[in-house]
């Protein structure tokens, strides 16, 4: 037998005694009958209450907290490696300064003005300039950091995040990719094609993630906002290249 229902057995028999108590001590059916209809009828305020406004409470508090929870793992993402490797494709973006221009003052962006800005990333096209890129030191970087990546997939949080989730399955996809190549000089016309492909691919989810990640902070926690958008990954005189990185 469940436990639920060995405690609404409970529950009942508990009732029914203090009922019988109330009978015995004042012999008065007429006052216990009234006192049941009047619980009846409160029943369904009772349901409403409970089932609907704190049930609704309490799944507004666990979204916040998943959400929370999952923008720690986003940030931890960026913060290791997420931002260094935007910074490593935008400057082979030939388009860059416009992308750069797009990101200039995000400190001072309003809610709408950040959410404009993603829906205008996402249309965006991304390219990548692969006669500059040195695809053995992207390689280098990627592996290095393969680990993380797959320790961050391995988070439960993640699930409920569909595109971070294609965002980490890409960076892995990409770092396979490269490894299986030896020499870049003789790969054919086709792999040539298909490591573009992806990396543009990349590119843009990473673009779009960072910027929603940036609105998340923008609404949660202003101050961490502030650094994030004057250290943009798009802007090149915005950050200081750590030792190590790309």
């Amino acid at each position: 037998m469940r436990w639920e229902v060995k405690i609404s057995i409970l529950l009942l028999i508990t009732s029914l005694f203090f009922y019988v108590v109330n009978y015995l001590t004042f012999h008065d059916t007429s006052f216990i009958e009234k006192y049941i209809l009047a619980q009846l009828g409160f029943l369904p305020i009772s349901v409403l209450l409970v089932s609907i406004v704190l049930n609704s409470l309490m799944v507004r508090r666990s979204k916040k907290e998943r959400k929370q929870k999952l923008n720690i793992v986003v940030g931890s993402f960026f913060g290791e490696i997420g931002k260094d490797l935007l910074r490593y494709l935008s400057k082979y973006d030939p388009e860059a300064q416009e992308l750069a221009k797009d990101m200039l003052n995000l400190e001072n962006k309003s809610t709408n003005e950040l959410e404009a800005l993603e829906e205008k990333i996402k249309d965006r096209v991304f390219k990548i300039n692969m006669e500059k890129i040195n695809l053995y030191e992207l390689r280098k970087f990627l592996m290095e950091n393969k680990e993380f990546v797959i320790s961050l997939l391995d988070n439960p949080v993640i699930i409920e995040h569909e595109t971070f989730t294609d965002l980490l399955w890409n960076v892995l996809h990409v770092s396979e990719e490269l490894k299986r190549i030896i020499n870049f000089d003789t790969i054919s016309v086709e792999e040539y094609e298909d490591i573009k492909g992806d990396l543009e691919k990349l590119y843009a989810l990473l673009s779009y993630e960072w910027l929603k990640y940036i609105s998340y902070l923008h609404e949660a926690y202003p101050h961490i906002f502030q650094y994030e958008a004057k250290t943009a990954p798009f802007i090149p005189h915005a950050y200081h290249v750590k030792k190590g990185k790309l």
